[in-house]
């Protein structure tokens, strides 16, 4: 089979009314390390920058430099497609792809 399958057959997941949207942030945080000597000091920030990294919306920036919105997208229509023997939602339709109706938990 080399026939791209006809999207109509398949049943989408759709959300009409969701956005994607990327915004960055820049700004500072000033904060004092005590510390027995400089690389003890800058052991310490790298793993503050480390911890905030991993918990980056419990920051509290001092200072704001820049906000912006990067991108704003709808995100494709999914079909729900059984390839190779596998459940799965694509966004692009592949020769030998069949339909599948959404299982008990929408997927």
């Amino acid at each position: 089979m080399t026939d791209t399958p006809n999207p109509a057959d398949f049943s989408t997941d759709e959300k009409p009314t969701e956005y994607n949207v990327t915004i960055s942030v820049t700004g500072y945080v000033w904060v004092t390390i005590n510390a027995e000597n400089l690389e003890q000091a800058k052991d310490a920030a790298e793993k503050m920058a480390d911890k905030m990294a991993e918990d980056v919306f419990e920051i509290d920036l001092d200072e704001v430099e820049d906000v912006r919105v990067d991108y704003v997208w709808q995100p494709p229509t999914m079909y729900r497609v059984t390839r190779d023997d596998q459940k799965m939602k694509v966004n692009i339709l592949s020769p030998g792809d069949l339909p599948r109706e959404p299982d008990e938990r929408g997927f």
